[in-house]
């Protein structure tokens, strides 16, 4: 199933319109805001966060399965042990231009420079990683498809998200973001 992910400055959210709780999270769209519990006015526009990933050090919803970790791409053009041939570089550049808006001539510069002689390589590594941090950061995901499981019980079947314990003992859902 396919949820759409709603952004804010500290979360990506899947949130649903399942009966909430106060012991619920939940997302208000006209305040943009994730809260705990609600007023009874806010219960026709709030949703119930099913799903999320903190962003910018936010805390951890607590009972709230998380979403798994953006890819991180830091080392989109990595420092090559040897030359790249052409189909390695062409293979790097159309992967990353699909999450970030990286243009060809971006993705030449920062080969170039690691591949520039006169300079050290722990100076052409930082003169990379500056460079993309100039540029524009990755796109968000818009939606979340999540694998499911499908439960064989006595009389009837049950589906049920598919999920994985991180090192921190957290639910992760199992699944692929959509760009």
């Amino acid at each position: 199933m396919t949820h759409k992910i709603i952004k804010t400055e500290n979360y990506l959210l899947v949130v649903d319109d399942s009966e909430m709780s106060k012991d619920n999270y939940h997302y208000n769209p006209y305040t943009k805001t994730v809260h705990k519990g609600f007023w009874m006015a806010e219960l026709k526009e709030c949703r119930k966060i099913i799903a999320h990933l903190p962003l910018n050090n936010s805390p951890v919803l607590e009972g709230v399965p998380l979403l798994p970790p953006l890819e991180d791409d830091e080392a989109i053009c990595p420092y090559p042990e040897e030359k790249q041939n052409a189909i390695d570089w062409h293979n790097g550049y159309n992967k990353v231009k699909v999450k970030y808006k990286y243009t060809e001539k971006d993705i030449e510069y920062l080969y170039n420079l690691l591949t520039y002689d006169d300079l050290a390589e722990d100076e052409k590594i930082e003169a990379c990683k500056k460079y993309i941090k100039s540029l524009q950061q990755p796109k968000m995901p818009v939606a979340f498809e999540c694998e499911w499981n499908t439960k064989q019980m006595p009389e009837f079947h049950q589906d049920e998200p598919k999920t994985t314990t991180n090192s921190q003992g957290q639910t992760v859902l199992v699944g692929k973001y959509i760009y």
